[in-house]
Formats: structure tokens, C-alpha cells, sequence
């Protein structure tokens, strides 16, 4: 049974020739499982490239970030450091 409150990552992978392949989250933005597969389908019928670029979906997991990060004092950003040095 699909759970449609799950949400999903479009995933764009390119292959290279002289590097490791890149992956990219396509436009940034996560979709319930209908819109995805929609768009997923959608992208991969424009697809020219399909040697190089193939479309991907990775499901929305937050159960590796049970509780917000704490910023540690070595983490903090000194005035110095917000300013561009040139």
C-alpha cells in the first residue's frame, strides 16, 4: 500500500566520462507520490541525453535528524569572518 504522506525527491544523474557521476535534486522541491511520478515520467519523455541523464525517486526520510543540530561555540561565526575580503 502507498502512503501518500510520504514525500519524494526528484533525483537527476548525470554521468561523466572523466569524473564520478553528479547527482542533483531536480528544481529543488519535494512532490507527493503522484506528482512525482508525473513529473518523473514527464522528464524522462524529454529526455535526449539518456546515456548521460536518467531521472531518479528517493523518498523524504528525516528519521536520521531526530532533534535539531545545536550550534557549538566552535561553530560560531566571528565578526571578522561575515565580512568578504575584498
Amino acid at each position: 500500500m502507498i502512503d501518500k504522506d510520504k514525500k519524494y525527491f526528484i533525483v537527476k544523474k548525470t554521468k561523466y566520462n572523466y569524473q564520478h557521476d553528479n547527482y542533483e535534486i531536480h528544481d529543488h522541491n519535494v512532490y507527493d507520490i503522484t506528482t512525482a511520478i508525473k513529473k518523473l515520467l514527464a522528464l524522462d519523455t524529454l529526455n535526449e541525453d539518456r546515456e548521460r541523464t536518467s531521472y531518479h525517486l528517493q523518498e523524504v526520510s528525516f528519521k536520521l535528524v531526530e532533534e535539531p543540530l545545536v550550534l557549538t561555540k566552535d561553530m560560531e561565526v566571528k565578526e571578522e569572518q561575515s565580512e568578504i575580503p575584498f
